[in-house]
């Protein structure tokens, strides 16, 4: 979920902590708009995405529609989430709503309107035709079966980022296989001993659980299992996924010293050059663009995109994929028919494919399609396909339990450095997920 994603300033704009008011303007001098008097104005509050991110789209909504303007507030996550229900409990003036999965959207359904009585009248009436099956139904469990939510973005993990240019200097190809990946290793530390093989957020545990279970997602679909039908966490698959996770620091592939970074200091020494590999979610995306890396200030030369080679034979390249933020619309809002034609330009309209160039996620709209005038490389462009690709294939869903990941991550850190064993950790683990705290 977003609230675990405290992104690197090196890559993206922060988003505001607080509130920030006014994002939507209409870019124009006047002559052309309807008055300010005439206007219908939507307050749009949420944590995602940050003005600079969804500006471009807001002033395409608004040149196109130009009785409404859009009134954005944008908050922290956690800020976010615990203001939200107060707010719409009291029925202040908001009338669209980022919507977080999981609890947060099962939180505040109640609150949202209907969409399949909204969207046919500024979409057309076989609109869904023209969105994902998949993220319908994954939302629609969130709100009770009703349609209350749409996706803004999908995000998948966890993904491997490779310097292109490293890679082709020891003359190596992108690895698939775990013997694949120990012979690039091997040939890396031979010509860069000072560099990173490959780094994640170590020191993070929720980057630890999520690195585990993208393992343990290369076995098949156990984490849905385990999520939605009861099985344990105690178990041959789980043990598996974190011994094969050790054995990736075992053969030296990752370091120990990887424990020591977190997610700031991990995306450093990427970006600088000092990592062949830095693993995080698809959220990091706009690294495979040259264009919005200059942006950032970041000097890469080219960069690509991989799944985690697997770590058994038969193993899957894969990763967990799952909504990353939707949009709704609040029920009591009196301004729903503009709120809906926002909501429809942004998820199945024009709209997709502007705020689709910032990288942050793939759309529902099934006919989206990436600007690649953002990507100057070969590697670059794959590397977007590839992510694509593995977030519409993803063997598991990345419908993470706050909280509880957090506790698995910090257990599978203990193994890794050596202070317990997985046997152990799987048995505190089960007694942990069956406690009655995580309903």
């Amino acid at each position: 979920m977003k609230a675990k994603k405290v992104l690197a300033i090196t890559l993206v704009t922060a988003m505001t902590i607080g509130m920030l008011a006014g994002c939507g303007t209409s870019g124009n001098d006047g002559k052309d708009s309807a008055s300010d008097g005439d206007k219908i104005t939507l307050n749009y509050w949420t944590w995602f995405p940050s003005k600079d991110q969804i500006q471009e789209t807001v002033d395409a909504f608004e040149k196109e529609n130009l009785d409404i303007k859009i009134n954005m507030t944008v908050m922290e996550s956690k800020t976010f989430q615990e203001k939200v229900p107060l707010a719409l409990s009291t029925e202040e003036d908001i009338d669209v709503i980022g919507v977080q999965p999981s609890a947060f959207a099962e939180e505040v359904q109640d609150y949202l309107a209907d969409l399949d009585e909204l969207m046919p009248e500024v979409a057309g009436d076989n609109w869904k035709d023209s969105y994902s099956e998949k993220c319908l139904e994954q939302g629609n469990k969130l709100t009770g079966g009703d349609t209350k939510m749409l996706v803004l973005t999908n995000s998948g993990s966890m993904v491997g980022f490779y310097n292109a240019a490293l890679l082709k200097d020891i003359g190596a190809e992108v690895p698939k296989t775990f013997e694949e990946y120990k012979a690039v290793a091997e040939k890396f530390k031979e010509k860069y001993p000072d560099k990173y093989v490959s780094v994640f957020a170590g020191k993070d545990s929720w980057v630890v659980d999520e690195m585990m279970l993208t393992v343990l997602g290369q076995q098949g679909d156990y984490y849905n299992q385990w999520r939605y039908n009861g099985a344990d966490v105690d178990s041959d698959e789980f043990k598996q996924a974190i011994n094969d996770l050790k054995k990736y620091f075992d053969e030296g592939i990752f370091s120990k010293d990887v424990l020591d970074l977190d997610y700031a200091s991990a995306t450093e020494e990427f970006t600088n050059g000092d990592a062949l590999i830095y693993y995080m979610g698809s959220w990091e995306a706009p690294l495979l663009s040259k264009t919005l890396r200059e942006q950032n200030g970041i000097d890469l030369e080219n960069v690509g995109a991989m799944a985690l080679p697997t770590a058994e034979d038969n193993g899957q390249l894969t990763v967990r994929s799952y909504i990353d933020s939707g949009i709704g619309i609040v029920d009591y809002s009196e301004k729903k028919e503009a709120a809906a034609k926002f909501v429809a330009y942004l998820t199945l309209g024009d709209g997709a494919d502007i705020f689709g160039k910032q990288l942050t996620g793939t759309s529902a709209k099934k006919d989206f399609t990436v600007d690649e005038s953002l990507f100057d490389t070969d590697e670059s462009k794959e590397g977007w396909d590839t992510i694509v690709n593995l977030i519409n294939t993803a063997t598991a869903d990345r419908n993470n339990v706050s909280g509880y990941s957090d506790i698995e991550g910090a257990a599978v850190q203990s193994v890794l450095n050596g202070s317990a064993s997985t046997d152990d950790v799987l048995k505190d683990l089960q007694t942990e997920w069956t406690s009655g705290k995580y309903k």
